[in-house]
């Protein structure tokens, strides 16, 4: 079966609850503000009670605990970004104008900017951020081999122009989608298969004219 997760900024969405509330206050309290905290504590400490350098190693002790959970979120964050290349991905993105669009395909390469990751996807770039679903490579050949289908039935002529000549052309597309398993055939939009029917039906008359002629 197919595998398709919901993305929210560029992370699966986990619907479970997790009782480690400490490692999320962690992550959120990073070492830039302890180092401001500390800074601002030893400006503006009381000098008739000035903070003992026991303390002060305690409060070290913390920082270096906070700088190396976040160390190891930001190598996490690397991972779970690389994790995308080669999944085939659907994008809820804005264009130029600003309206909102969806992009989907595989992910060809990850880039990492000053503003976070980008994605390349059909030779555009995407923040990782807007990432929206992801699936399985079964999902992505289905899609795939679904729209390849889709634009070759587009390319034959319409049923008001179609000729014998054209026969060979309808029986590829036909062929196409015979090889097609099961759970393919269920994403094939049924507009472009009753198009193929007419046009297989309209080739079948015509031989049959011809016959009769003969």
């Amino acid at each position: 079966m197919a595998l398709i997760q919901e993305i929210k900024n560029g992370q699966v969405v986990d619907n479970s609850t997790s009782s480690n509330d400490s490692t999320t206050k962690a992550n959120n309290f990073d070492k830039d503000m302890f180092l401001q905290l500390l800074v601002a504590e030893m400006k503006y400490q009381d000098p008739l009670e000035p903070t003992t350098n026991t303390e002060y190693v305690s409060e070290l002790a913390s920082f270096t605990q906070i700088e190396s959970t976040q160390n190891v979120q930001d190598k996490m964050d690397d991972i779970q970004a690389s994790s995308y290349v080669g999944k085939y991905v659907i994008i809820n993105t804005t264009d130029s104008s600003g309206e909102q669009q969806y992009v989907s395909g595989k992910v060809d390469f990850l880039e990492k900017t000053d503003d976070g990751y980008m994605v390349s996807v059909n030779d555009g770039l995407y923040k990782l951020e807007e990432i929206e679903t992801v699936a399985d490579e079964t999902y992505y050949t289905a899609m795939m081999t679904t729209k390849t289908f889709e634009d070759a039935v587009t390319k034959l002529p319409n049923l008001q122009a179609v000729s014998l000549q054209d026969e060979e052309k309808i029986s590829a597309v036909r062929s196409l989608y015979d090889s097609m398993d099961e759970y393919t055939k269920q994403f094939i939009n049924s507009d472009s298969y009753s198009t193929l029917e007419a046009l297989e039906n309209r080739i079948a008359a015509l031989k049959s004219e011809e016959e009769t002629t003969e």
